[in-house]
């Protein structure tokens, strides 16, 4: 079992969060969005995001970046993209050395054209850094429906991590 956070309370974030957290993993959203995660956290649903999708109550809501980011196994960045720098600056002071992130962000800095990993590696050069990407929907993942994604990563150790939390019979 891995602790991990979900860095964005989006649907690719809430859909993950509930694929972690039927695989038996610890799993804390953090969202910049405190009204959100409060409202997340009550209701145990986003009718927008992922209508007719019930988020379990084992899955944890936190507004506070360190509590959110220290300690955690794996850190799933799961903003939009152009929201990935700024995500990586604020998060950036509570990753330890050789902390696992996995960007599940789609797309390139408009203004640099890096990569999202580029940027993550920019912002937060002591962190080990992966993508998982494929062909995915949030609403489809969180219910279950088969799908299959890829991971890339530099660090051998870090793959065959985010392999075996991850993956599972759907």
């Amino acid at each position: 079992m891995a602790d991990i956070t979900i860095l964005g309370s989006g649907s690719w974030g809430l859909g993950l969060a509930i694929l972690l957290n039927n695989n038996g993993h610890n799993v804390t959203v953090w969202s910049v969005f405190p009204d959100k995660l409060n409202k997340l956290n009550e209701e145990r649903k986003d009718d927008i995001s992922l209508p007719n999708v019930h988020i379990p109550e084992s899955i944890k809501f936190n507004a506070d970046t360190k509590i959110a980011v220290s300690g955690a196994d794996v850190c799933v960045m799961a903003v939009a993209s152009p929201y990935v720098r700024q995500t990586s600056k604020t998060i950036a002071p509570y990753i330890a050395d050789g902390q696992f992130i996995v960007n599940v962000s789609k797309g390139i800095e408009d203004h640099s054209l890096e990569t999202l990993c580029q940027v993550i590696e920019d912002e937060i050069p002591n962190a080990t850094v992966a993508v998982l990407s494929g062909p995915s929907h949030a609403e489809e993942v969180s219910i279950a429906v088969p799908t299959v994604l890829v991971i890339a990563s530099k660090d051998e150790e870090l793959k065959n991590l985010i392999q075996d939390v991850f993956m599972n019979e759907y």
